[in-house]
């Protein structure tokens, strides 16, 4: 015996039979509509994590950069026996060394330090945001001979800022 089955098309000019599955390819206005309110959703909550990510994570490159600092300060007064000079040249501030003196050293830098103030006993070293870092909410950060931390600009406590 024979089976016999319909086309799935009919014979008279070839168009699909109402009962026939249709198939589209692509996607619709509303479904790339809401994959693109949900990725806006997604990435104006990540984007400021990620931003205080990665500024915090400079700052504390410019933490340790910092505390390099004020131990090379430390060397020069043990052999100088001030911060201010040496007995041939009172009054003149030292020099940092050129690796300290941008954070990074190489390019694109983020923090600028400086010696701001030595006397015989006492010093204060300041590393001041730049470039990138520019509007960072903690500002500068700063540190003494004694290890007082500091910040200037900035109505944050030191402890959120030197972490």
């Amino acid at each position: 015996m024979f089976c016999v089955t319909t086309p799935p098309f009919s014979v008279s000019g070839g168009n699909l039979r109402h009962g026939a599955p249709r198939f589209s390819i692509g996607f619709s206005l509303i479904e790339l509509l809401v994959v693109l309110v949900i990725t806006g959703i997604v990435s104006a909550i990540a984007l400021p994590s990620y931003t205080q990510y990665v500024q915090r994570g400079h700052r504390a490159e410019a933490v340790a950069v910092l505390l390099e600092a004020q131990h090379f300060m430390e060397r020069y007064y043990s052999a100088q026996g001030r911060y201010d000079g040496s007995a041939e040249a009172p009054g003149k501030k030292p020099d940092l060394p050129l690796r300290l003196q941008g954070i990074p050293f190489e390019s694109d830098r983020r923090y600028q330090l400086m010696l701001e103030t030595a006397t015989v006993n006492s010093y204060e070293l300041k590393a001041e945001p730049v470039g990138a870092m520019a509007g960072d909410k903690c500002g500068s950060l700063t540190i003494n001979q004694t290890g007082l931390k500091g910040l200037i600009g900035s109505d944050l406590s030191v402890a959120d800022c030197w972490r």
